[in-house]
């Protein structure tokens, strides 16, 4: 439970720190910037060689591209039904298929199941959702915009990403070393900064304006996002009868909202950049709830 008071105290203050005339516009960026270069990695390196990478390790991996391949089909279909414009298509594409799955998921995954079910969230996140947005992400981005990126230029951002870095790194120590326990100390003191730094930038960064003609795009990606997605994870679990704690992290993260990266991405190619941050504000504020009722139902 403190976990959950401290996610939603940390947003608090966040979005409370927006009327601060003194914080500069530019905080957000900066916490995140920590979180990516300095946070996340130590979490990383704490948590992965932890894990036994077995079956369930690769079923985590493989979930989490099924259900974002899933999520991309069908709101295509959708943007292709409904005749939506190019720009609409794109950024509704970016924010229903990338979910949250590091910045939000990794607090409320170890806020509902605890400290334990990290490593199958970091592979999730770092195996799955995030290559596909240096991949799949960054393609869409480009095709609807009609902008150029290159394949090495796409490479290249996975693999100078700091957290991927770590993770690469944190195979190798569970294969070949022992953390003393003076470094495993400072690596878990750092990485506990995580959520509340990451959940402070979330509410900084927050914005829940909406333009009419963006009304029904949005509350379709919404539905998507945050019902239909989940439902899907939560049926080819029962389908393959998959249970334990990586099944459960499948089924939150594919119910998290959407990722303010894949916010930034729509924003920075021109696609319907008001609809990109009210999906991002609206999926947040629903999400921390329909997270929370994903989670009854395992």
């Amino acid at each position: 439970m403190e976990n959950i008071v401290v996610v939603v105290i940390a947003l608090l203050i966040g979005l409370s720190l927006q009327r601060v005339k003194r914080i500069p516009e530019n905080c957000a960026t900066s916490l995140n910037l920590y979180v990516i270069y300095v946070a996340l990695p130590a979490l990383v390196l704490v948590e992965i060689p932890k894990l036994t990478f077995n079956h369930e390790a690769v079923i985590t991996v493989v979930a989490a591209w099924v259900i974002m391949l899933f999520a991309a089909v069908i709101t295509w279909g959708t943007a292709r039904a409904l005749s939506w414009s190019r720009e609409v298509t794109g950024a509704i594409l970016l924010l229903v298929t990338l979910g949250n799955t590091g910045f939000v998921g990794i607090p409320l995954i170890e806020a509902h199941l605890g400290r334990e079910a990290l490593p199958y969230a970091i592979l999730y996140d770092q195996l799955g959702t995030f290559i596909g947005l240096n991949t799949l992400g960054i393609g869409l981005a480009c095709y609807y915009s009609s902008s150029q990126s290159s394949v090495a230029g796409i490479a290249r951002n996975i693999l100078v990403f700091p957290p991927f870095i770590a993770l690469m790194l944190a195979f190798a120590v569970g294969a070949l070393w022992v953390y003393p326990e003076w470094l495993a100390a400072a690596l878990g003191r750092i990485s506990s900064t995580l959520v509340p730094v990451v959940m402070v930038a979330v509410g900084l960064q927050w914005r829940l304006s909406l333009k009419r003609e963006y009304f029904s795009p949005l509350l379709l990606g919404l539905f998507y996002m945050l019902v239909v997605t989940p439902a899907f994870a939560w049926f080819g679990l029962w389908l393959f009868d998959i249970d334990g704690l990586a099944a459960r992290v499948i089924l939150l993260e594919a119910a998290m909202p959407a990722m303010i990266s894949a916010g930034v991405l729509a924003t920075t190619h021109n696609l319907a950049p008001r609809l990109a941050a009210s999906m991002v504000g609206y999926s947040l504020l629903l999400g921390l709830f329909s997270v929370w009722v994903w989670r009854l139902l395992i």
